[in-house]
């Protein structure tokens, strides 16, 4: 089935959905069957293989039906390894539904510093450290800028000055350093291996998007790749380290009159934001004709019934492959002999899950300040 059918593709999920938006949700032939929808916490990762998670799918602001910018990939390593790439606001909230260790969650890429990629940094260091989090630092891996202040280093040096008051309130039952960061950065202007560690290798390349310091990423492993844009218009440089992917997750905002439309931009300013900073349907499909992946992924797209039949219809102009437009928890497993696309069914309110502790720290009670004793209320 090809994407001129768009009148096929499934309602959206925050409409009562529970399909990915696609008319491919299997490309190649699985060696096992993969249940229509992805429940969390039944169906274990396989040895050898990837899952990608979209933990937010969404754009600057978030809503309930999309949180800002998130990709989860949980690696078929020994280890299991979670690599997270950009980590807007709402994507932890979307990753606990997941039934996911908290503990393992400790590697993160960023692909620039839009508040909207990196918002639940935040959540991540100063709040999962509260509920089991308790191992080690955050690990956050990015790009340098074009000048010291507005590279990775810098930043995640000020959110855990940020973070000071949260930290020293920890002191006591909290290992200290489960609320450090720790910020590796690299050249952005350069294609070059960033991370390698269990059988798992991540590339950062540079992309165009508003001024210099944006990356894109690249993840190998066991012969699978994924490749992912963040922020960007077409360009030579993820093209060239994209090429012959499994899955391309690219961006693709909508044409600009409906981006004004469904946002309340001026068609003006919607029209600025796109040719200066994104990458428009058609766009988009010129690059998935360069890069080939198996299945091409669209992401940072503002959804609603209206525009997505209209991405749809502009893609197909360009591009025929198989393609899903991602949403909040749309999964999609990578093996060698099939890609396949689903939508999580997750229940809305769940406790964290620690996971197993590597570290050994024991909690330890903190004087109270001498104030406290006039202060509180007794409770006999």
């Amino acid at each position: 089935m090809n994407n001129n059918e768009s009148t096929a593709l499934p309602k959206l999920a925050f409409a009562g959905g529970t399909k990915a938006l696609t008319q491919t949700p299997i490309v190649g032939t699985p060696r096992r069957k993969y249940a229509e929808v992805f429940i969390p916490g039944e169906e274990p990762i396989e040895d050898g293989e990837l899952r990608v998670t979209v933990l937010g799918s969404g754009n600057p602001w978030p809503t309930r039906a999309q949180a800002s910018a998130g990709i989860l990939v949980e690696v078929g390593n020994p280890e299991r390894d979670l690599l997270v790439f950009d980590l807007g606001t709402g994507a932890i909230a979307n990753y606990a539904t997941l039934k996911l260790p908290v503990k393992a969650l400790n590697k993160v890429f960023i692909t620039h510093l839009h508040a909207d990629h990196m918002g639940d940094l935040l959540t991540l260091s100063g709040s999962l450290s509260k509920v089991g989090r308790a191992d080690g630092p955050v690990y956050v891996w990015g790009p340098s800028g074009t000048e010291p202040r507005l590279g990775t280093k810098h930043f995640v040096e000020a959110i855990e000055e940020a973070l000071a008051w949260d930290t020293a309130a920890g002191n006591g039952p909290i290992n200290p350093d489960s609320m450090r960061l720790v910020g590796t950065e690299s050249d952005f202007s350069k294609t070059q291996v960033v991370y390698e560690a269990n059988g798992a290798k991540v590339t950062s390349f540079p992309v165009v998007h508003c001024i210099g310091g944006a990356v894109g990423y690249r993840l190998d492993f066991a012969g699978l790749s994924l490749g992912f844009s963040g922020d960007a218009r077409p360009s030579w440089p993820l093209v060239r380290a994209c090429e012959g992917v499994d899955v391309l997750i690219h961006e693709c905002f909508p044409p600009a009159a409906a981006l004004a439309a469904a946002s309340g931009l001026s068609i003006e300013r919607a029209t600025i934001a796109l040719n200066a900073a994104h990458t428009s349907p058609k766009a988009a499909g010129k690059v998935f004709n360069l890069v080939k992946p198996r299945l091409a992924g669209l992401w940072h797209t503002l959804l609603s019934p209206q525009v997505v039949s209209m991405i749809f219809a502009e893609l197909e102009e360009l591009y025929d492959g198989p393609v899903v437009q991602t949403q909040d928890l749309t999964v999609i497993n990578i093996t060698r002999e099939a890609v396949v696309s689903r939508q999580a069914k997750v229940s809305d309110q769940l406790p964290p899950i620690p996971g197993k502790q590597r570290t050994v720290f024991a909690p330890f009670e903190v004087p109270p300040p001498e104030w406290w004793a006039e202060a509180l209320i007794p409770l006999d």
